[in-house]
């Protein structure tokens, strides 16, 4: 049986990391975890990519907070 024939249909894989995880982003977007985290800056969006999971999304939230307070810096 092939990995993705167990997995729901609100599964996903994470395009950085590879892991499985639930995403309800194409089925009911408002109820979706990801709602419920800080928005990322429309720089560090990219249309044409994949839902991250929920460690990769906070790892690159916390990326682009650290860069927010760089730029204030100087």
């Amino acid at each position: 049986m092939k990995p993705s024939a167990s997995r729901s249909k609100s599964s996903a894989r994470c395009p950085r990391c590879g892991n499985a995880f639930d995403c309800a982003m194409h089925a009911q977007p408002s109820e979706c975890w990801c709602r419920e985290m800080p928005p990322l800056p429309a720089d560090r969006l990219d249309p044409r990519s994949r839902c991250l999971c929920p460690e990769c999304l906070a790892a690159e939230i916390a990326q682009a907070a650290q860069a927010g307070h760089g730029a204030d810096l100087s």
